[in-house]
């Protein structure tokens, strides 16, 4: 039975020191005085998301202190009002995730509907914030060069990141890849995965879902963390931030194509005359937001919004391999052509075995070939799914007379739905669905079930927040998270029925997963095996509900949260649930047990023949069942 070892960060229980409760957003907060410099009390400030006309209305205090938080990132406009002043409006100020810019207003006495405009750049240093990253922005995001289509990759552009394998495509579905990153120094893989301040990693700490680029605002890298909401970590951690629709239709539609009549033929495919393989690569998608409108019923502006994301990739990259298979002789047990090699190929009759003293000895088969009667009917069943040989071998012996091209092929599809909802200038609210189909096909050298290997990965998450300002001092955020990774390694063979080879029916009685039986040969010898032993599922899911609530008292805040965790993992690796019949040694046609036990190709083929295998093995295994519930709470002074 194979094992699968996993991780699983420790869980701390914290009282007093911090809040568990990741937050993507931003916030703006600063000081309203008038011309002399005295503190200005219950001037209503309103932050302005500029593309979704979302308001965030804060009452300056007794010291004149103003806090606006839970911004989601975007280009925002501020204005200030009291009585007695002119309007104040600064236009222009983004705000990135995690981003804390402090802006401070400065009212001249006036009348009211008069407004004084400022435009001043935004702070370059979040004074209030001392986390140390990086975010690589939407321009960014748009325009550089992406490595196969992932954003997550952007994340090597920031300080303190360095990627921990070599340098090659990383593909939407590649998400081992994907989160291979040491940040800090930390180990890869050990960083927490954010997409829009939720958990977005697999039960080993991969990537679980990629959003398709163009619906990406912007890639947010924290190598340190000062602020307690991000604690499930071992090194830093890396947040995706996903776009909204805005009062504007907008889209995007995009191809990546590479075509296969521009794709060389190798070397070696030449020599063999193996010919040009098929090579593609066709990675497209598209992306579209606005505003909920249905003419004469609704109109969204300011309010409803929506966005929706597709990508799909298919691409098909041949791999040369070079194997053997039995010639037509070697199927109808005729070895005589390797006598030709050498006395080493000699087949020994194991029927003719004589006990001397402590050692077997064998007799010879004349001009190495086997009796038909000798022959097992199951071996000569199983012939059927070898092709014939297609090159000239390069040795005498028939060494490596297949040559094949059998491709790694992908499919795999994407989609991402998201509304945004304005409910008033108090509530705030949004929801996502994502989901992932992706299979991959490889190594089916034979063109058959006999030989291949699959991988399937299903992912499904939503995400639902509602921000709350319950009056100018107190705001409360509420999240729910939900991500799902269905992953296996479906057996190419799977459903087969052993009986039908002529195997006993019991094999498929008491089997927890039907298929082709594992026949193996002699890694020397160059003939491949048939069947699969790695068939399994893994399928897990991660469920994240936490609130946060923050107080604001003059330049102080304290939040005060909850973040309770659960974790799914259930294992079930199949193993030989057909039987694995090994054919790796020459014991059984060598000419004495004392005579050398170096294989040679022939010898372990004629064992199979002959239905005579070195080892035998039949796995009934047991699945597993994790799960890990964890509640995460704690204060937080600021």
């Amino acid at each position: 039975m194979r094992s699968h070892a996993f991780h699983l960060v420790p869980v701390v229980l914290l009282s007093l020191s911090c809040c568990y409760a990741q937050e993507f957003r931003g916030t703006v907060s600063g000081l309203v005085t008038d011309v002399t410099g005295a503190a200005v009390p219950d001037a209503t400030v309103i932050v302005t998301e500029t593309h979704t006309g979302s308001k965030t209305q804060s009452i300056t205090d007794s010291g004149g202190q103003y806090t606006a938080p839970f911004l989601l990132p975007g280009d925002y406009d501020i204005s200030a009002r009291l009585e007695g002043f002119k309007e104040y409006v600064r236009k222009a100020i983004h705000v990135g995730a995690g981003d804390h810019p402090v802006i401070d207003i400065k009212l001249e006495v006036g009348d009211a509907t008069q407004t004084v405009s400022v435009t001043a750049d935004a702070p370059l240093v979040n004074s209030e914030n001392a986390s140390l990253g990086q975010a690589i922005t939407t321009r960014e995001v748009e325009n550089l060069p992406l490595n196969g289509g992932t954003p997550l990759t952007f994340a090597s552009l920031s300080i303190g990141v360095i990627a921990t394998g070599q340098p090659s495509l990383i593909h939407p579905f590649d998400s081992g890849a994907a989160a291979g990153w040491s940040i800090g120094g930390s180990p890869s893989q050990t960083n927490e995965i954010l997409i829009n301040g939720s958990p977005d990693a697999t039960w080993d700490g991969r990537l679980a879902y990629s959003p398709p680029r163009d619906a990406v605002q912007e890639v947010r890298v924290k190598a340190f963390d000062s602020d307690a909401a991000f604690g499930h970590t071992s090194g830093g951690t890396l947040n995706q931030v996903l776009k909204s629709g805005t009062n504007q239709f907008h889209g995007s539609l995009w191809e990546s194509n590479q075509p296969n009549n521009l794709t060389a033929n190798n070397f070696f495919n030449n020599k063999a005359g193996l010919g040009n393989p098929v090579t593609h690569y066709n990675q497209y998608g598209l992306t579209a937001g606005g505003p909920v409108w249905i003419p004469k019923v609704f109109n969204g502006r300011d309010k409803l919004f929506w966005f929706f994301a597709w990508e799909s990739l298919k691409d098909s990259q041949p791999n040369t391999t070079f194997l053997t298979v039995p010639t037509d002789k070697e199927r109808q047990g005729d070895f005589s052509d390797l006598l030709k090699s050498g006395p080493a190929y000699q087949l020994y009759d194991p029927y003719t075995a004589v006990v001397n003293g402590t050692t077997v000895t064998r007799s010879p088969y004349p001009n190495n070939i086997l009796p038909a009667s000798q022959l097992n009917p199951v071996a000569l069943t199983l012939l059927k799914f070898y092709p014939q040989p297609n090159i000239a071998s390069p040795r005498s012996d028939g060494f490596n007379n297949y040559g094949n091209t059998a491709p790694t092929a992908d499919d795999y599809n994407n989609e991402l739905g998201r509304l945004d909802y304005n409910m008033s200038d108090r509530n705030r609210i949004f929801f996502d669905v994502r989901r992932t189909g992706y299979l991959q096909s490889k190594n089916n050298y034979f063109g058959n079930s006999a030989t291949g290997s699959l991988l399937t990965r299903s992912n499904w998450g939503s995400s639902f927040d509602d921000v709350f300002t319950v009056n100018s001092n107190n705001v409360i955020d509420l999240r729910l998270n939900f991500t799902r990774m269905d992953e296996s390694h479906p057996s190419p063979s799977a459903g087969f029925d052993p009986s039908q080879l002529g195997l006993p029916g019991y094999l498929a009685a008491n089997s927890n997963y039907t298929q082709l039986p594992y026949v193996n040969f002699n890694t020397n010898t160059g003939f491949q095996a048939l069947g699969n032993n790695a068939a399994d599922r893994l399928p897990s899911q991660s469920l994240q509900l936490f609130g946060t609530w923050l107080a604001l008292k003059g330049n102080h805040a304290i939040k005060i949260g909850g973040d309770v965790r659960q974790y799914n993992l259930n294992v079930i690796n199949y193993g030989n649930s057909a039987g694995n019949f090994a054919f790796t040694g020459n014991n059984w046609v060598r000419s004495a047990t004392n005579a050398s036990s170096a294989v040679v190709l022939g010898q372990d083929f004629a064992s199979f023949l002959l239905g005579l295998p070195t080892s035998l093995q039949y796995d009934v295994n047991a699945s597993g069942a994790y799960l890990l519930s964890a509640l995460f709470r704690g204060i937080r002074p600021g």
